[in-house]
């Protein structure tokens, strides 16, 4: 009875521990992916929040075209006046209202300043562009890891798959082997080197599900899922794309939406404001003010009076920055300086999206005139597996030639698998790499 108590509560503990680390199954296709690390990726939080504070950023320097207004208040006390003599020696002292009230109202507006106003407005427009461009690139980025993820999983998946199977295929090898060690038909040696091959492929197994599991990790991160969530690739992912899209059409796709070049040519366009701002140091600063003044006492007279005066003006200011007859020039050389640097720039990325975009069209082709001939070597490999099988339990080939056999076999499925999930990434590469993936 004590036995039986104790197994009870060790059951009590196990279990709740065991539902803790139970592995919860879910089929995601990758646009589900997709959508699931466009919303839960913490990378793509912060480039959010970055595009949002260069919104507010421009919102906040549109205000600078609306007048200046200020208030004041002022309370306080006002000692008597002394005075003296011009030589110092007569001294008296003149009684002064002792309580100070001010009210003030200020309002300015500036009305000229070289359009440096409307340019760091455009300025900070064209940065606000470059932060959306930025968020739009990051999540490309991620939709491009995600994919790279979400193959790989299916990739060491299959590879599994492909394990197991032989495993069993190495199994009932085995038993027919074991039948005819007992006849004497083969020696100890080819049991052994059997029974090496299934633990081969076991540890093989093994390794290809701790990939799975690592990858799922990392995946689940990106997609802001629970540590235990294993996720099961939709086959439909392998259905070959039917594109009919030339070189030249992915060149230009490439030229009209690859970030990069539009990165580019947008911080082209604020090296050109930048150069406007900087050209408006050269002008004067004309604004219009006004205020009122509502004052007590009145100290106009002698002596002060005790009473609420109010003083009104308005009229235009005209500041002019002297020292930017020497300073501009200089600036102005080093925004073309800047101007030429982003001209370059441009020009760079541009090369780099046409280099990348015209290797991962090599590369796709590439992949799907591999598949063609790892099909037919699979073809091969099987029929020279089967063909040694045979010969090898009718005692007509050494377990060394079934051992290549079945080694050939393995990799030329996997090679398969591979081929097969290789012209989908590449694909999704060349997408990336043009622009296109949205």
């Amino acid at each position: 009875m004590k036995i039986r108590y104790e197994t009870l509560i060790l059951l009590l503990f196990i279990c709740p521990l065991w539902s803790q680390e139970q592995i919860i199954e879910n089929q995601l296709s990758l646009e589900e992916a997709f959508s699931l690390a466009v919303k839960n990726s913490v990378q793509l939080k912060v480039a959010m929040f970055t595009a949002v504070l260069a919104r507010e950023q421009t919102d906040i320097l549109k205000l600078n075209q609306l007048p200046g207004i200020s208030t004041g208040v002022t309370y306080g006390y006002l000692s008597n006046s002394d005075i003296w003599t011009p030589s110092f020696s007569g001294h008296r002292t003149v009684e002064f209202p002792h309580v100070l009230n001010q009210f003030s109202l200020q309002a300015a507006e500036v009305v000229f300043k070289g359009g440096l106003i409307k340019n760091s407005i455009k300025k900070s427009e064209q940065e606000e562009q470059i932060a959306d461009l930025r968020l739009q690139k990051n999540t490309e980025d991620i939709k491009f890891l995600v994919t790279a993820k979400y193959l790989d999983i299916f990739r060491s998946i299959n590879q599994k798959k492909i394990y197991i199977n032989n495993t069993k295929l190495s199994q009932q090898r085995l038993e027919n082997i074991l039948s005819m060690h007992k006849q004497g038909m083969v020696t100890q040696n080819d049991v052994l080197r059997t029974e090496l091959i299934i633990s081969n492929l076991k540890i093989a197994t093994l390794k290809a599900d701790n990939n799975i599991d690592i990858l799922n990790q990392q995946l689940n991160v990106i997609l802001g899922l629970e540590k235990q969530t294993r996720l099961i690739p939709d086959p439909a992912v392998l259905n070959l794309p039917d594109e009919k899209l030339t070189i030249d059409d992915f060149l230009s796709e490439a030229r009209k939406k690859n970030y990069e070049i539009r990165i580019a040519a947008a911080e082209k366009d604020i090296s050109n404001t930048n150069l406007k701002i900087t050209e408006s140091d050269r002008y004067p600063e004309i604004s219009l003010f006004a205020g009122s003044n509502l004052q007590r006492p009145f100290l106009n007279s002698m002596p002060a009076v005790d009473i609420f005066y109010n003083v009104w003006q308005a009229g235009v200011a005209l500041r002019y920055n002297i020292s930017s007859i020497y300073q501009v020039p200089r600036r102005l050389r080093s925004g073309n300086t800047a101007l030429e640097q982003s001209n370059e720039k441009q020009v760079l990325a541009q090369q780099e999206a046409g280099l990348s975009v015209s290797s991962s069209f090599i590369k796709y082709k590439e992949s799907r005139e591999e598949l063609d001939i790892l099909t037919d070597d699979l073809k091969s490999a099987e029929e020279n597996y089967r063909i040694v099988e045979k010969k090898y339990l009718n005692q007509l080939a050494l377990l060394a030639d079934m051992t290549d056999a079945i080694n050939i076999k393995i990799e030329s499925e996997i090679r398969l698998t591979n081929a097969r999930i290789n012209i989908i990434y590449t694909y999704y590469q060349l997408l990336k790499s043009a622009g296109m993936l949205e």
